[in-house]
């Protein structure tokens, strides 16, 4: 079980670390002076440059084994991290956007998690088996939008205040996490007979081929069109990842840290969503064989871009802040209704920063402005808490709902929609839907790594890899086409949804010769999917001949 533990914590910190930037993006944003279309591109930087690792890690899996390939892709990402600590590293845009890209290749953890736990696991179990294991590692990304707004707070202290160096001081913990991974995978071993290069050396374990592991994987038609599927249930999740928090904070007004719990719902469901999904593999298997584990996943899939569409449909009608690059409005704070403002009769409600006997401008001089029904959290300075009776560190600056009031004596129109989402009273619905979603969009990619180990033996690895790839490309593909500043950030999640519905009926074409498909059973039809046969007598690496060993037949031990 080491090798599980050691596999699923691995990918973990590999999680934690390419999703701790989008956990801070309302405090390094500003920082950076990021706009809509850097983060954006940061965030498809995060996931676009795994792809090509994914895939290098399937081969790396079949040829030396997928303990040493998630161990040493877990340090060799360290670096990037490194560069987020030290100030005057990272300052600028393309700076944040290539070291989000360099740290995300640690996502190909994935792939070495996935194969080493189809190597350790009978096949009546491995559904349940890879789905924990991914799933526990997942939870990484609904950990890190948890944890690191409130990380930030406590590195707030330790930084006297000062947002700029907190929140590099965040990344120690990832740091942390990664070089304890690597640690633990490195005392694990490879199969559960031992580990490569001493099987090899005795002749149990046929040499790894590296032209044959290759060319049978890719000229696997199922390989290929479960690379296209799984896009749009781990990529869906990569997408929600980097998009959800700034969706809660910028769309639903709250703050940093209410956004991060908000987002991490969906990556949390990963603690049992994804195990369900391979329960629900291995018990349609059981009972209907594998024509169950298809029908399932295309079920499970096509209900995930539903509840996409609902979660997309349920503010598409309302005011929000878009465009980014809009008109702005001078800001106001909402000052909450405190008993003892009202024995004093202090300002509570919404309160101007300019007027009503306050004065505040930012850093250059200026009034504070945001986009109409739009939301910034901001760092308070003495002058500001003594105007408005406050003491918190950050607050929030807001477009308030519109009405009049009076500031200076004078009867004033304020706010610019009756509509904005930011006070529409939608949050709670908003995150129950998420929960929701997201506990399908687990299922399915515990669903499809029910079917992978069935695909080509000799070739998991690479099979793994291209399915694995297939997610971060699915990221890539969300991400570009609906998150870049095109569309509204919930026009841009109905989109999705429906893009989901649509690819995930490319899984009626699934079909495997000894089992059948969605339509077919097994010999009703005459078609292999597999275009190049590996040789004969080619063993995967994970199949043992103890037969063929050095000494096998004269140490044999008795058996008694």
């Amino acid at each position: 079980m080491r090798a599980f533990h050691t596999s699923w914590f691995g990918f973990f910190s590999s999680f934690f670390s390419t999703f701790a930037a989008a956990a801070l993006i309302a405090y390094i944003g500003p920082d950076l002076n990021l706009t809509a279309e850097d983060k954006g591109n940061a965030g498809i930087a995060a996931v676009a440059g795994t792809i090509f690792f994914r895939l290098a890690m399937g081969y790396i899996c079949d040829k030396v084994g997928a303990r040493r390939g998630l161990g040493t892709l877990l340090l060799l990402v360290t670096p990037p991290i490194i560069c987020f600590i030290i100030p005057g590293v990272i300052v600028n845009a393309g700076g944040f956007i290539a070291a989000r890209c360099v740290i995300g290749w640690g996502l190909a953890t994935f792939v070495a998690c996935q194969t080493w736990c189809s190597q350790q696991f009978s096949k009546s179990v491995v559904g349940m088996a890879n789905a924990t294991a991914a799933g526990w590692g997942n939870l990484g990304g609904g950990v890190t939008n948890l944890t690191m707004p409130y990380i930030f707070l406590i590195m707030m202290s330790f930084a006297n205040d000062e947002v700029d160096r907190a929140w590099r001081l965040c990344y120690i913990v990832p740091l942390v996490l990664h070089v304890v991974g690597a640690a633990a995978v490195f005392t694990a071993r490879d199969l559960p007979d031992g580990n490569y290069a001493e099987l090899e050396k005795s002749g149990a374990k046929q040499k790894t081929d590296s032209k044959v592991v290759l060319v049978t994987g890719v000229t696997n038609i199922n390989a290929w069109l479960l690379t296209l599927t799984y896009g749009f249930c781990f990529g869906v999740e990569l997408t929600m990842n980097n998009v959800a928090a700034g969706f809660f904070y910028n769309y639903q007004g709250v703050t940093p840290q209410l956004a991060g719990i908000a987002a991490s719902m969906f990556g949390l469901m990963n603690i049992f969503a994804r195990s369900l999904g391979g329960l629900l593999s291995d018990f349609c298997n059981a009972r209907f064989g594998m024509r169950g584990r298809l029908w399932s996943c295309w079920i499970i899939q096509t209900i995930e871009g539903v509840m996409c569409c609902v979660l997309g449909s349920v503010t598409a009608d309302m005011s929000a802040p878009y465009p980014a690059d809009g008109p702005k409005y001078p800001a106001f704070v909402e000052i909450p209704k405190d008993e003892w403002r009202v024995a004093l009769n202090s300002s509570w409600g919404w309160t101007p920063l300019v007027g009503n006997g306050c004065n505040v401008a930012d850093a250059d001089g200026k009034p504070f402005k945001v986009l109409a029904c739009g939301t910034k959290s901001i760092k308070t300075t003495d002058a500001m808490k003594d105007c408005l009776g406050i003491q918190d560190k950050l607050i929030l600056i807001q477009d308030p709902p519109l009405g009049h009031m009076m500031i200076d004596g004078e009867w004033t129109q304020i706010g610019h929609h009756d509509d904005c989402i930011s006070h529409s009273g939608t949050f709670g619905i908003a995150v129950i839907i998420v929960i929701i979603f997201s506990v399908f969009v687990q299922m399915a990619e515990g669903l499809h790594f029910g079917i992978v180990p069935y695909v080509s033996r000799p070739a998991l690895g690479i099979v793994s890899g291209m399915v694995g790839a297939g997610g971060n490309l699915g990221s890539v593909i969300a991400t570009w086409t609906f998150f870049k500043g095109r569309y509204r950030t919930d026009d841009g999640i109905v989109n999705l949804g429906i893009m989901i519905i649509g690819v995930t009926l490319l899984l009626f074409g699934v079909h495997f010769p000894e089992h059948g498909s969605m339509l077919f059973k097994k010999g009703a039809i005459k078609y292999d999917p597999q275009i190049v046969k590996p040789p004969a007598d080619y063993r995967g690496a994970d199949l043992m001949d103890y037969s063929k060993a050095a000494g096998a037949q004269k140490d044999k031990p008795e058996v008694v």
